[in-house]
């Protein structure tokens, strides 16, 4: 059984994330950062996320200038 790494993303990130969010719906999390609501609740409450995930949506956020 393969363990996977987690990573936690900034708190700074995740208010800059919030901030720009028109809605919690799942659809608009989705639509705009390529994650679902259960991630995002993860990241709301200061989680960890899988480590895969964490770098996908860093990347996404770096290219949309978000970050």
């Amino acid at each position: 059984m393969t363990i996977q790494r987690l990573t936690q993303v900034e708190p700074a990130v995740v208010i800059k994330m919030a901030s720009i969010l028109t809605s919690q719906k799942p659809d608009v999390i989705q639509d705009r950062f390529g994650i679902g609501l259960n991630t995002w609740v993860k990241l709301r409450e200061g989680k960890a996320i899988r480590h895969s995930v964490a770098i996908r949506l860093l990347q996404r956020l770096q290219r949309d200038q978000v970050i």
